[in-house]
């Protein structure tokens, strides 16, 4: 069935959500489903049935007017990006003006005070009423640039669900009102100095623009980020590719991918995205299935294998029968979860929304009650109406109205120094309750790209070694050539030539190199049987050779072949791909392939245990490699084998049983980052996971969730002392203000002293929120080289080949990064240099710090420049 997608205007509650629904219900039949999301603001509608365009039309124009007669406004267009984009840059020059406004109302009120000075014609008890007037007609422009505040505000109250709306309109209009009152009575009292200089400090209007001046500012970061979760699914729709070259009477014809049909014949050559979901026919090669499965390892595919739309085949050539298009297609299953996740994802219950339910009914029956028994007892109507405007100034909800957002700022903003990006204010406050972190293994707790972790040489020299099987894998076009190939560079800059090169598909690859034939690649049945053997020999000596310096590696050399059987079942029970090295087809060493684990996961994971929440992991990975890093990550437990489906549903069965957070960064782990009560995306993931993410680290250290764990943490502590606190004023000042006790004591709270009492509550809210800058966060691992390195094995390793190459720090001062993407950018360029170690780039500083074995910086310049950005020094 066709979705119908739809954004609601006007939505700012929970109640809102509910309104909304009611009257959607109304029109729909009892067999159709729909889900009302107040994160995206919108409606997603799934028909019983098949519905003519016709019918659509006529459906639309009933929920149009349905949603309206609930005080909202159902938006049509098929594409609002336009709309959007214009709704954003209205919204801002409408801040602009508002706070220009405010700037200039805030100095003629509270200037004089300041001994700053005020024009002569405004000045002085003589000129009072120009003064109130003026400040009045300065107040109006914010007033009518910000109307939606009190549209919605009196509506919410009018259905009886007061939100934060509410409190702006109230506090706002209560201000304005005796803003303008004030007004009246000076110019009611005729040359009587006393009264007009009472009623001039009563002029708030500058409290009437703060208020609403400072709430548009919040809404607008507020709408930002939630434009940006529909960005999402467009972005993923956008990976598929717009062409397929079909078989038809033997000819090859490019035809749109829409119009591949189930059973077509498709041809896909190396480098290209596999259009559909299909069954290989005829040929064989690799894909990189890492898109959709989260596999590190490319996938290798022959007669029979099932491939996946969106995957790149990374080598050979295939043909393949299609058996899922369109809507079937894997790809399209993941669009439409997203879809669903991000409609179906109830959005936090804001604290101060919550408040507000109770605390603005009964401001209001406070005010009224004081208005009505000061006029039966006292029969003074003055009195009566000073007082009960008294209670609404000093409830005000100035306070009440900055005790999310100030912390909220606060905590984004020293999150951003850390490299860690809230995207919403929803992802800061729902991560402080997580009590389960999920983590994609691949490209998460993993680097994500295969690496050599392992050389074992048997009677050979393992520079020899190693050279020789770069030199070969240089010339091959094997996703997992290249990982010898980098690893080989690293310790021999100048590798040997190769003659008689030949590449065997699916095996491996194999040269002469100095007259010897050297083959790399997975054992064939020859091979095995050598290897085999090789247990039949007694065991020797492990010579001194233990870890080269230049590899992140464990290197072991023995004298002879007796432990290569035992180390190769080793290796491959850890998990690694397994290639052996022979010269004139003896093998003489194995090469362990793996993806790496990241060096920082296990102490973000440690952290994040330490406070008391279960680390789990999901990956499309293989159960073996799976339990292995989940064992070096200390991970709590894992799942394997699963498809983007499974890891969507492995969270929801999570989110049900208690709140859980998703980290990943690949286009697979998208639908978990949606479904997940919080996502969190690695700056180094696709864009598509940083889009569907609540929480973007701007580099790939898992300390950082670790960091926003802890932050969110004090965040949300923060905001319910600051509740506390703007309450605590209004609970003391408001009996007060309502002449409470004046029949006994003569306490009358004057609205100066309740407006000095509002400020102050905002001045404490303000500086408790500052604290957060200065939170302390789990302490990072010290910058170590090779991770895996033991002392006595580096120091053998040392004296047998000698001081390793002299290395340098250099700092590039970057122009140009503006996001996470950016950040990827520069460090996969600077990292692709040879003889780089370790880069580290900063966002904030604009810097990029690198420790290199090369002599000069131009090469790292080079590289940056290349990859669009400029290097200032």
């Amino acid at each position: 069935m066709q979705r119908l997608h739809y954004d609601i205007k006007g939505m700012s509650c929970a109640a809102c959500v509910a309104h909304v629904e009611r009257a959607i219900r109304s029109v729909l039949d009892e067999k159709d489903t729909f889900t009302v999301s107040l994160l995206t603001n919108s409606v997603s509608i799934l028909p019983a049935r098949e519905i003519t365009a016709n019918e659509r039309t006529l459906l639309e124009q009933r929920l149009a007017a349905a949603v309206k007669a609930a005080g909202y406004t159902l938006l049509t267009e098929v594409d609002d990006s336009p709309r959007k984009s214009t709704e954003f840059r209205n919204s801002l020059i409408r801040l602009i003006i508002s706070a220009c406004f405010t700037l200039a109302v805030m100095y003629l009120a509270m200037g004089g005070m300041m001994g700053l000075p005020i024009p002569k014609f405004l000045s002085g008890t003589e000129h009072a009423l120009p003064m109130a007037v003026t400040q009045l007609l300065l107040t109006l422009p914010v007033v009518i640039l910000n109307f939606k505040f009190f549209r919605n505000g009196f509506s919410a109250l009018f259905h009886r669900a007061p939100n934060m709306d509410s409190l702006i309109a109230v506090g706002s209009g209560a201000s304005l009102i005796y803003g303008i009152v004030a007004i009246v009575s000076i110019a009611a009292a005729s040359g009587d100095h006393a009264v007009i200089h009472s009623w001039l400090h009563d002029l708030y209007f500058e409290s009437a623009a703060m208020i609403l001046t400072l709430v548009s500012f919040g809404k607008l970061l507020e709408s930002r980020a939630k434009d940006k979760a529909s960005d999402a699914v467009r972005s993923l729709a956008s990976l598929a590719p717009k062409f397929a070259a079909v078989l038809r009477d033997g000819k090859e014809i490019p035809i749109p991918v829409e119009d591949v049909q189930v059973g077509d014949i498709l041809l896909v050559r190396a480098g290209e995205l596999i259009p559909v979901d299909g069954i290989v026919t005829e040929g064989s090669g690799s894909a990189d299935e890492s898109a959709l499965t989260g596999e590190s390892m490319p996938v290798e595919k022959n007669v029979g294998s099932e491939v996946k739309a969106a995957c790149v085949l990374t080598s050979g050539a295939l043909k393949l029968r299609a058996t899922g298009v369109g809507e079937d297609t894997s790809l399209s299953r993941i669009v439409r979860l997203l879809e669903d996740a991000a409609a179906s994802k109830a959005p936090i219950a804001r604290i101060a929304d919550r408040v507000s339910a109770i605390f603005v009914p009964c401001v209001m029956a406070i005010s009224l009650l004081t208005l009505l028994l000061w006029m039966i007892f006292s029969h003074n109507i003055e009195q009566a109406l000073r007082s009960a405007i008294a209670v609404l100034v000093i409830s005000c909800p100035c306070a009440l109205g900055l005790a999310t957002p100030t912390a909220i700022t606060v905590g984004v903003g020293r999150g951003a120094k850390l490299g860690i990006l809230f995207r919403s204010a929803e992802g800061l406050e729902k991560l402080c309750g997580v009590k389960t972190v999920v983590f994609d293994k691949t490209g998460t707790v993993t680097e994500g790209k295969p690496s050599l972790t392992a050389l074992y040489v048997y009677g050979e020299d393992p520079l020899r070694v190693l050279s020789m099987a770069g030199a070969v894998e240089r010339l091959s076009a094997h996703p997992l050539a290249l990982a010898v190939q980098s690893a080989a560079e690293r310790v021999c800059p100048v590798l040997p030539d190769v003659t008689d090169f030949e590449s065997l598909v699916g095996v491996g690859a194999q040269g002469y190199v100095n007259g010897v034939l050297c083959k790399v690649g997975k054992p064939d049945a020859e091979m095995r049987k050598q290897i085999e053997a090789a247990s039949a020999l007694p065991d020797s000596e492990r010579v001194p050779a233990g870890i080269l310096s230049e590899l992140d590696a464990k290197v072991c050399v023995f004298a002879d072949r007796a432990r290569l059987f035992a180390d190769f079942l080793a290796l491959e029970r850890e998990g690694k791909t397994v290639v052996t090295v022979s010269f004139d087809g003896v093998p003489v060493a194995i090469l362990g392939i793996s993806d790496r684990i990241r060096s920082d996961s296990r102490i973000a994971v440690d952290a994040l245990k330490n406070d008391g929440v279960t680390c789990l992991m999901l990956t499309g990975d293989n159960e073996r490699t799976a339990a292995f890093v989940a064992k070096e990550a200390n991970l709590d437990g894992f799942y394997a084998s699963l498809m983007p489906e499974d890891k969507e549903r492995m969270v929801r069965e999570l989110s049900e049983k208690a709140p859980c957070a998703m980290v990943g960064d690949g286009i697979n782990d998208s639908p978990a980052l949606v479904r997940a009560d919080v996502g969190i995306a690695v700056g180094a993931g696709t864009e598509v996971a940083i889009d569907c993410a609540d929480v973007v680290l701007s580099g790939s250290s898992l300390c950082g969730v670790a960091d926003a764990y802890a932050l969110s943490r004090a965040t949300i502590r923060i905001i319910k002392q600051n509740l506390f606190w703007a309450l605590f004023y209004n609970a003391v000042c408001i009996p007060v203000a309502a002449g409470l006790f004046y029949p006994l004591l003569g306490w009358q709270l004057s609205p100066m002293i309740a407006s000095a009492a509002m400020s102050f509550s905002s001045v404490c809210v303000v500086t408790n929120a500052l604290r957060l800058k200065r939170i302390g966060l789990h302490p990072k691992q010290k910058n170590s080289k090779n991770q895996n390195m033991t002392i006595e094995t580096k120091g053998e390793m040392n004296e047998m080949f000698g001081k390793k190459q002299e290395e340098f720090t250099y700092v590039l001062h970057v122009e140009g990064m503006m996001c996470p993407r950016c950040v990827a950018h520069v460090k996969e360029a600077l990292e692709g240099v040879k003889g780089v170690r370790s880069v580290t780039v900063s966002l904030e500083e604009k810097t990029a710090t690198v420790i290199a074995a090369v002599k000069s910086p131009d090469l790292l310049a080079a590289a940056v420049t290349k990859a669009g950005y400029e290097v200032v020094k």
